[in-house]
């Protein structure tokens, strides 16, 4: 049984809709990195930036190239000097690959920043780090990656259903579930199966969906109620819907953060 109600008032919705709000985008990062204590630092650093998540850690370029056939990141934060595939190595493998994601370094050797430069790196990062110093890496990057998505937003989403395909548009998303393995759009009360991960839409996605919990993604524009559930949850109602959604308690605290509760 739910614990307390909050229902959002109608003002409420019309501040999420409005340009003074300003929603956490959030940005994907491999680490690549042979040394544990190294990845540990990187880890304990970015866990301080909300912004940021970290998909995997990985211990050589050639467990990188393995990842990347399933999914890329938006950032790869990479060591040089590692065993098999050195840094640049990896990056040159990268470039030829025609790879997406943003390439930052993360160093204690200074020499190779005229080819990491060369290469196309976004950043040159020398250890010890500070969390200043990666912040303001990040910063940049993540700007580049803003205007990215600004040029490249779909409006639609296509789903296929045997040899009937259709456009959704994705502001008649409430949210997007996983149901028996697939991804499936939830617009008021029509369904619609997608054929992309939920990672995939996550990316592709405007800055006011936000993925609740490993098996959800919902638009935080289409919420009308938020109820306070067992365990620091929240279970999610939407305008125009019978849908109930059950956030983690991390997919609450970041919904929170845009939500007077």
């Amino acid at each position: 049984m739910p614990i307390s109600s909050c229902r959002m008032t109608q003002s409420l919705r019309e501040r999420l809709s409005t340009s003074a709000w300003s929603p956490i985008m959030i940005n994907t990062l491999f680490i690549v990195d042979d040394e544990y204590a190294s990845r540990l630092k990187l880890n304990q650093l970015i866990s301080a930036l909300p912004e940021w998540r970290i998909e995997a850690e990985l211990r050589s370029g050639e467990e990188l190239f393995q990842h990347l056939s399933e999914s890329q990141p938006d950032v790869i934060l990479l060591d040089i000097n590692m065993p098999g595939l050195n840094g640049i190595d990896v990056l040159s493998q990268l470039n030829r690959q025609h790879c997406n994601s943003e390439v930052i370094f993360t160093t204690a050797h200074s020499r190779y920043a005229v080819e990491a430069f060369n290469g196309a790196a976004a950043d040159y990062v020398l250890k010890p780090i500070s969390l200043q110093r990666l912040q303001l890496a990040l910063e940049r990057v993540a700007e580049r990656l803003r205007l990215k998505r600004a040029q490249t937003l779909p409006q639609t989403l296509i789903s296929q259903v045997g040899q009937r395909m259709r456009n959704v548009g994705i502001e008649d998303i409430d949210a997007i579930i996983i149901d028996n393995g697939t991804q499936v759009a939830h617009c008021g009360s029509q369904t619609y199966p997608l054929d992309k991960t939920l990672t995939e839409l996550e990316q592709q996605l405007p800055a006011h969906f936000l993925r609740v919990h490993r098996g959800a993604i919902i638009n935080r524009l289409r919420l009308s109620e938020a109820e306070r559930w067992l365990n620091g949850r929240l279970l999610l109602r939407f305008i125009h819907s019978e849908l109930e959604v059950l956030t983690s308690r991390n997919g609450a605290r970041q919904l929170k953060r845009h939500l007077t509760m």
